[in-house]
């Protein structure tokens, strides 16, 4: 059955996102060879008022009640932020967070290439500088590498999303988790998958030689 505020919530997000990209944040791409640390600091602001939307829809619209525990993050500090991802959408949910314990202009995610070719969504996430990764680490190294460094040399205090499990929760991934235990004499697990452990070794170890860290 087709839920009118699911039509809603994803035509808001969309217009919002394809309109905004186009008159608000292409304007100021200009600057980024003008002054990189300017122009991250106002893109960056931009995209968090955007992002309050979301958020919004997801409290008044739907009804949704976040939860929060556990320790807050610590303001000027780089972050590293690992999510299981049971559902293709549990990362929205973080934004319901930061906009009340940090700042939503901060976070980064770290997500497949292929969603940066979306009008509006992608384009407004290239420009927020989120990085985009092929799941392939002989592809994906140096730019990890580049992107890593600028945020450390505009003394940005990020605070990255990653999902080591690499995608969602499905039966199909589920079952290529369950096979990868069972070649390597490890447990299998049933509510989350084995989680890939080099980029997020190399992530920490790179923001922590970061100049500013």
């Amino acid at each position: 059955m087709v839920s009118w505020k699911g039509i809603y919530f994803v035509l808001a997000l969309f217009l919002g996102s394809f309109f905004g990209s186009i008159f608000m944040l292409s304007p100021f791409l200009p600057l980024m060879f003008v002054s990189p640390a300017w122009y991250r600091w106002i893109t960056d602001r931009v995209v968090a008022t955007w992002l309050t939307l979301p958020v919004a829809l997801l409290e008044i619209v739907f009804g949704a009640k976040v939860v929060i525990t556990g320790d807050g993050f610590i303001p000027g500090e780089r972050s590293v932020i690992i999510m299981n991802h049971r559902t293709r959408m549990d990362w929205m949910f973080l934004w319901n967070c930061l906009l009340r314990y940090s700042y939503l202009r901060l976070e980064k995610i770290c997500l497949k290439s292929s969603l940066k070719g979306i009008p509006g969504f992608g384009w407004a996430m290239q420009v927020a500088a989120f990085i985009f990764i092929h799941r392939k680490w002989e592809e994906d190294k140096n730019h990890f590498e580049n992107m890593l460094d600028y945020f450390c040399d505009i003394h940005e205090p990020l605070q990255l999303l990653i999902f080591p499990e690499g995608t969602d929760l499905t039966d199909n991934t589920k079952a290529r988790s369950n096979a990868f235990a069972e070649k390597n004499g490890l447990q299998k697990y049933e509510y989350v998958l084995h989680p890939r452990t080099t980029g997020f070794t190399f992530i920490v170890e790179r923001l922590r030689d970061g100049n500013g860290f």
